[in-house]
């Protein structure tokens, strides 16, 4: 598939199932459901954790219980699709190069970057609509745009905090720590760019922005899950 090919798919896609989706489906949703995006280093993982383990408590063991999908949700995007495990390497939650693609998609290694990300499109919108589930990465705000039980959050932190953190989660230097944050943001905010022509750190895309640097876990978390149930109230 050539670029040119995979681009014009993408928009028609987009146009045709993500800014014009089917209201009749959402409308009645009432479901609520939380997209994280978060910037590398700012403990979006940890504060993740504590939220599904809030919300969950909150739920009082209802029959739908609260779900985390993190990395798992490349391994329930290639389950729904009936596709092998090996292709989560080509699904990074951030950007492949598109002559990777091309090459690989050419010697019959793994179906086409635009495939895996239809495929990613579909799970996360039926995640959403059957609720009760943390939906992190791969533009999950943009694709549940018109969702309104879903919470769009984006978790931040100062530069040199988050290399702190990625220094002593990785335990690497400075220098090499610098170049995970770096590589990581970029392919994540390449991807948005290229799949919804959008700003990744553009506060009007978010709901809410937890800035972690004077917050820890429990309380960036709470203060997630206290923004979901007032964004639950104002729907009903």
């Amino acid at each position: 598939m050539s670029t040119s090919t995979s681009s014009r798919g993408c928009g028609s896609y987009v146009a045709a199932n993500l800014f014009n989706p089917d209201h009749s489906q959402t409308a009645s949703q009432t479901i609520p459901a939380v997209t994280v995006s978060r910037q590398t280093g700012s403990r979006g993982a940890a504060v993740c954790e504590r939220l599904v383990t809030i919300l969950e408590e909150s739920n009082k063991g209802g029959e739908n219980p609260w779900t985390l999908y993190d990395h798992d949700l490349v391994r329930q995007i290639l389950r729904d699709h009936n596709l092998p495990e090996h292709l989560a390497q080509f699904m990074p939650d951030g950007s492949v190069s598109e002559y990777q693609s091309t090459i690989n998609e050419l010697l019959g290694r793994h179906p086409s970057l635009w495939s895996l990300y239809e495929d990613s499109v579909h799970t996360i919108r039926r995640l959403a609509h059957e609720g009760h589930c943390i939906l992190v990465g791969r533009g999950g705000n943009f694709i549940t745009k018109a969702f309104p039980q879903v919470l769009k959050v984006r978790i931040v932190g100062s530069k040199h905090r988050r290399i702190q953190e990625v220094m002593n989660r990785a335990n690497v230097s400075t220098k090499q720590a610098e170049t995970i944050l770096r590589n990581e943001d970029n392919a994540r905010a390449s991807y948005v760019r290229k799949h919804y022509n959008s700003d990744i750190d553009e506060p009007t895309h978010y709901d809410l922005i937890v800035n972690t640097d004077h917050l820890n876990d429990e309380a960036a978390a709470g203060l997630i899950a206290s923004a979901l149930c007032e964004k639950c109230q104002q729907i009903r």
